[in-house]
């Protein structure tokens, strides 16, 4: 007996029970709509209780209790999936993974319009949005915007109105850009609107449309005016013209520097076109150089033989001067000694500008060249420069303008009533009348070289007058009042022995030096 129950007691242990539990089914697969279903779960051993739990909001555990104890029955529900694509999740049913996926719903999308036109003034416009499922209305295009909600919710309203508002388009180019209903599908493709807009050339300036540019080669630059981001485009249509690289194209305000090469021959136009905008350049023919053809000439007589401080003088030659005559200006009182790109030199020295043309130029003999024995001339037009004449100078070279300029017949001469002299209208005896010529020579004070004569200048050496061959009384001997220094006024009285006659020489003597006696005058 005792030894019975000492063999119970040293016995092996009963071995445990071991809890398997199965779940069934494990997986599932539903429609859109909503769904109640379940999982049965049994076991075998010594099984306790177990969990069932769902980790995502639309699956949901229908009892309140998550603990079972087998054999049970777990229901469970899945809420209406509202959006275009399949969604899947699992639950925890007794350790095991029980997976529910859900098909998408027909949601039948639909965008309309599927397209929209603006003017380049922009507007607003409606996207109309048909389809319950979930949606976003997107696009990339910035000008595009959305002043109200762009989404709808799931179970929304079909046929929604999205509002839309279109920039005003500041380019020359038209664009485009497209409103997208967003669905997270991508079969089949997305509803598009696409919304066009109109540019407008005017839009684009530039800020000048023409240059004249000279004969030598050189750079210039345009502005480009339009608005941000827009692009544009520069050509030119030369082969003299390039525009310089990085200023051939860009977006918004710019720039476009090109390059002229030197213009040998004629004149010539080229152009940068900027899209329908074009700019023209006009390059100068080479000026040539002036040529002084023989000789510098008295502006009176048009002797050649010298010249004297303060004569005034014409030169003749080509390409001197302007086509169209420029006559002398005077700045801060006094004439300039350039005028439209013309200048005479002395011996280097600038003259006093008279009138300048392309054949003809007339100056005044800057009074510098006083004591030099000869002087060397050069005409400078638009900075080229004539050969160099020597000409001799003396003291005073003398000469009477004449009514017609041609050094001959009736003289510039006023009579005492200031009319002028002339066979209709002659001086009489012992009338004091004004003789205008010029190459007097220097005065006392000295005359500066551009002055407009205000006061008495006489000359340093009185002249003699003869009329007839009679000499004249002179009253006064000077540069004449009003006018540039150069211009000489001798007053002198009608002697009254003086034959009366409508051509009588008129011959002034300065010095050594005499005015020819082709100039006459109209005594009666």
């Amino acid at each position: 007996m005792r030894l019975f129950a000492l063999t119970l007691l040293f016995a092996a242990p009963l071995a445990a029970q071991v809890c398997t539990f199965s779940v069934s089914p494990l997986q599932f697969s539903i429609a859109a709509d909503n769904y109640t279903g379940s999982v049965f779960v049994t076991g075998s051993g010594a099984c306790g209780n177990f969990i069932a739990t769902s980790a995502v909001a639309w699956l949901h555990m229908t009892d309140q209790v998550q603990s079972y104890t087998a054999p049970a029955r777990v229901s469970f529900t899945v809420d209406a999936n509202r959006g275009a694509a399949a969604r899947s999740a699992a639950m925890t049913i007794a350790l095991s993974a029980v997976t529910v996926t859900q098909a998408g719903a027909d949601c039948q999308f639909g965008l309309s319009p599927l397209s929209q036109s603006f003017t380049v003034d922009g507007g607003t416009g409606t996207a109309n949005v048909q389809g319950v499922c979930a949606w976003q209305l997107l696009t990339g295009a910035k000008w595009i915007t959305f002043p109200g909600i762009t989404s709808g919710n799931p179970g929304g309203t079909s046929g929604a109105p999205q509002p839309y508002t279109v920039a005003p388009n500041a380019c020359v180019a038209g664009r485009s850009g497209t409103i997208t209903l967003f669905t997270g599908l991508t079969t089949p493709p997305p509803p598009t609107l696409t919304v066009t807009q109109e540019g407008s050339p005017a839009n684009i300036s530039l800020s000048a449309n023409s240059a004249t540019i000279a004969s030598p080669a050189s750079d210039g630059r345009i502005s480009v005016n339009t608005g941000d981001g827009c692009p544009w485009a520069a050509t030119t249509d030369a082969s003299w013209l390039t525009i310089y690289p990085g200023s051939t194209s860009g977006t918004g305000n710019g720039g476009i520097s090109y390059h002229a090469l030197a213009n040998t021959s004629d004149t010539r136009t080229g152009s940068i076109h900027v899209g329908a905008l074009t700019y023209t350049i006009t390059q100068l023919a080479p000026a040539a150089p002036p040529v002084v053809l023989s000789s510098v000439n008295s502006a009176a007589s048009y002797r050649t033989d010298a010249v004297s401080p303060g004569e005034i003088v014409t030169l003749f030659g080509k390409g001197m001067g302007p086509a169209t005559i420029a006559t002398l200006q005077v700045v801060g009182g006094k004439v300039t000694n350039s005028l439209a790109g013309t200048q005479v030199l002395f011996d280097g020295t600038p003259a006093t500008m008279i009138y300048t043309l392309a054949g003809q130029v007339s100056a005044v003999v800057p009074y510098a060249v006083s004591g030099k024995s000869s002087t060397q001339v050069q005409v400078q037009y638009q900075n080229q420069t004539s050969n160099a004449l020597t000409v001799p100078v003396q003291a005073a070279h003398p000469a009477i303008f004449t009514l017609d300029a041609s050094g001959l017949g009736p003289g510039a001469i006023l009579n005492q009533d200031s009319s002028v002299n002339s066979s209709g209208s002659p001086a009489t005896a012992l009338s004091v009348v004004q003789i205008f010529a010029t190459g007097g020579g220097i005065t006392i004070p000295a005359s500066a070289d551009g002055a407009v004569t205000a006061g008495l200048f006489p000359l340093a050496v009185t002249p003699t007058v003869t009329i007839g061959g009679v000499n004249a009384t002179v009253k006064f001997a000077g540069a004449a009042p009003g006018a540039v220094a150069g211009l000489t006024q001798i007053n002198v009285e009608i002697p009254a022995s003086l034959t009366p006659g409508i051509s009588l020489p008129v011959v002034i003597k300065s010095g050594n030096f005499t005015s020819n006696s082709s100039v006459t005058i109209a005594v009666k």
